[in-house]
């Protein structure tokens, strides 16, 4: 009789289970319908790129943040689907020993080969966007029954509303070939030839097409009261598309014969430069990602519906 009964309630687990997991309403659980939130979070937030074969260089990831405001519908109290929008800031920075280039410029009179070398050189750039997420959401009660583990999966559309460089380089050494005279100068100064010490430079980057980003986060829930809600968790977004695609490069150093002493330099970002004799781009793709803590505190709009208990 007692194997009888053991043997019973073995066939009756699947059922138990399944009204554990999937009945919408908890003993211990109760999710208003609609959630209105404020966050903010921070970590790793490079531009990534990768190098083309540049010598004695080095990438370094930057940290960044981010903050918005958000809109959860839940279906039931385990189930919902969320938006919102939010600003996030990307950073990164690269470091090179050395390298040269040479084109075509004009002195105002007749056509040269312009020579140079930069040694020494270090950027930073960094991204300013809005992003617009849309994701769902799955909370449970799986570690503890007044408290709720959440997972979400969705994506992002950001648009660059802010978009910088900063450079310095140790020095530039720079020449004018007359192929037409088979003069090499390497002076005077004044007109942008010989050497320049501790340059710098900045401007703008020209980010014109949007981000479209892949988007997890992972964490705990915490019911403070009725209504507030406490969310902490680890997110990751990573971007689905090279966010310069248009591919317009420029000479790294540009010489001007009206102000030929100012040597203004691009970012490595945008520009190109000649590598074993062939023009050839600093980088390849360009693709932010985000990977951080994120905190969130969710106000649980009261409505009329009642829990089962």
């Amino acid at each position: 009789m007692k194997r009888k009964t053991i043997y019973t309630f073995i066939k009756q687990i699947p059922l138990i289970a399944f009204v554990v997991f999937f009945t919408p309403c908890h003993a211990q659980v109760y999710q208003e319908k609609h959630e209105v939130s404020v966050y903010a979070g921070g970590g790793y937030a490079p531009l990534y790129y990768y190098l083309h074969n540049v010598p004695d260089s080095k990438f370094t990831p930057g940290y960044g943040g981010m903050a918005g405001l958000g809109y959860a519908f839940f279906f039931n109290d385990f189930i919902g689907i969320g938006t919102g929008a939010e600003i996030a800031m990307y950073n990164s920075q690269v470091k090179i020993s050395q390298f040269s280039d040479k084109y075509t410029a004009f002195d105002g009179e007749e056509n040269f080969e312009f020579r140079y070398t930069v040694t020494g050189y270090t950027e930073k750039q960094n991204l300013l966007a809005i992003q617009i997420p849309l994701y769902f959401q799955l909370q449970y009660p799986l570690f503890h029954d007044e408290h709720l583990t959440y997972f979400s999966l969705g994506g992002k559309i950001g648009f660059p509303i802010s978009s910088q460089y900063q450079s310095s380089s140790a020095s530039y050494q720079t020449s004018a070939y007359y192929p037409q005279y088979d003069a090499l100068l390497e002076n005077p100064q004044s007109q942008g030839l010989g050497a320049f010490q501790n340059r710098t430079s900045k401007g703008k980057l020209h980010f014109n097409y949007p981000l479209y980003m892949l988007s997890a986060e992972l964490g705990m829930k915490w019911m403070i009261s009725d209504n507030f809600s406490l969310y902490t968790g680890i997110f990751f977004d990573y971007s689905l598309s090279d966010i310069y695609r248009n591919k317009q490069y420029s000479s790294f150093l540009q010489y001007s014969a009206d102000n030929p002493t100012a040597l203004p330099n691009i970012s490595i970002l945008q520009s190109r430069y000649n590598q074993n004799g062939y023009p050839d781009t600093f980088t390849g793709r360009i693709l932010p990602y985000f990977l951080g803590l994120k905190i969130r505190l969710a106000f649980r709009i009261p409505d009329r519906r009642s829990c089962c208990l």
